[in-house]
């Protein structure tokens, strides 16, 4: 979660603690988030240009100015920047150095959004809900400095409902001591910010991109997670369909017969690296059209368009089957196995994850596959829509 931050200020600064310098030319990159905060943002962008030794200049200055400055060719990015259309010729967003929850806020004595009488908008100025508001030809009643008056504003009837992400709304209310019970929501979606690169520097250095994005998953910040209420809704939507497929017993017994071949972690390595260099192959194509693979597409049909995925595992974390080509045959080391097998839950929802080329946010759902003693011999990785999920009626 980030808090925007507006600076009308044209400070130029030159960030050099710790940077490894390069014979490159260094990137110029406009942000609106002051150049004097400790900000999670400033931190992981010095320390994805560490670990690519290139050098950067930051220059501070409104988001809507760097912009412009990136279309006119003046800077060669900015951030935090969310994805606009109006971009797309000019510039490629970066994978997330955060996510935004957004949701509608209103008060209990209004019918909020849905509302068939005229609603009174408030904003923040020149934050991206209101350039989301200006983008979508909505009319603002108001915008203000900060989301308290904004808040504030709500509780006292000027405005009638707002845009804001949950935490700092959450936030917000605490501090005003206001009575959280008075106020309603409503999911709208997930706003991904990252950092627009230009076209041209792109074109310069073709392999930027890929390099800047797998330095925001080594330098990534606390992970997303869903908050409680939206777990609730995942749970209750779910959690009854995913725990029946979990007692299937063709499943079941296909995780059996792969368990007794008892292979050594050694094994499973070498599959695994096999599985991400030469796909397909035959050990692929046996976990894709396997009878229990089949079961685990039809399951997914019948739960469109929540199910992204669906993955079942042995007791090690392998591939027993899948509904669709997975990255990996070995889950064993990674979250959606660990915290579930073996573990004293009925259920494990994994942090939220995005996917950069379909522009999708997904949530894993765990859950144990156990023999008839109640023994943990498997596990199963339900992949769900998570916007769809949210929103669902």
């Amino acid at each position: 979660m980030l808090t925007i931050l507006i600076l009308s200020s044209a400070l130029t600064f030159l960030q050099t603690s710790g940077l490894q310098t390069s014979a490159r030319e260094p990137l110029l990159l406009g942000t609106s988030i002051p150049a004097t905060t400790n900000s999670s943002s400033h931190q992981q962008i010095q320390c994805i240009m560490q670990q690519k030794q290139q050098a950067y200049q930051l220059l501070s200055m409104p988001w809507r100015r760097a912009k412009q400055e990136v279309k006119m060719g003046r800077i060669d990015g900015y951030f935090t920047a969310m994805p606009t259309d109006d971009m797309q010729n000019y510039a490629q967003l970066s994978a997330p150095l955060f996510l935004e929850n957004w949701y509608w806020f209103w008060h209990q004595r209004h019918a909020g959004p849905r509302s068939q009488t005229k609603i009174r908008y408030g904003a923040i100025l020149g934050s991206h809900q209101a350039d989301w508001f200006n983008a979508k030809n909505y009319k603002l009643e108001l915008e203000v400095g900060d989301i308290a008056q904004l808040v504030q504003l709500l509780a006292i009837g000027r405005i009638d409902v707002i845009l804001a992400d949950l935490d700092d709304f959450n936030h917000a209310i605490q501090r005003l001591k206001l009575q959280p019970e008075h106020y309603r929501q409503a999911f709208l979606q997930y706003v991904p910010l990252g950092v627009y690169f230009s076209a041209a520097r792109l074109e310069q250095q073709p392999d930027f991109m890929p390099q800047f994005n797998a330095g925001v998953h080594l330098c990534a910040s606390a992970p997303f997670a869903l908050a409680e209420t939206e777990q609730q809704l995942i749970v209750a939507q779910l959690l009854d369909a995913g725990s029946e497929l979990a007692r299937d017993r063709l499943l079941i017994n296909a995780v059996q017969q792969q368990n007794r071949l008892q292979l050594p972690l050694a094994d499973i390595l070498q599959r695994d690296t096999l599985w991400q260099q030469q796909l397909p192959n035959d050990l692929s194509n046996a976990v894709l059209h396997s009878a229990a693979a089949e079961r685990l597409r039809n399951w997914q049909a019948n739960n469109q368009p929540l199910i992204t995925e669906v993955i079942l595992m042995d007791n090690r974390g392998a591939n027993v089957a899948v509904s669709d080509i997975t990255t990996d045959y070995w889950q064993g080391d990674e979250t959606p196995f660990l915290g579930i097998f073996n573990q004293q839950h009925d259920y494990f929802i994994d942090v939220v994850e995005y996917d950069q080329s379909s522009q999708r946010f997904q949530v894993k759902l765990s859950l144990p596959l156990s023999d008839d003693s109640g023994q943990h011999i498997g596990a199963l990785s339900i992949g769900i829509d998570v916007e769809r999920a949210l929103t669902r009626d």
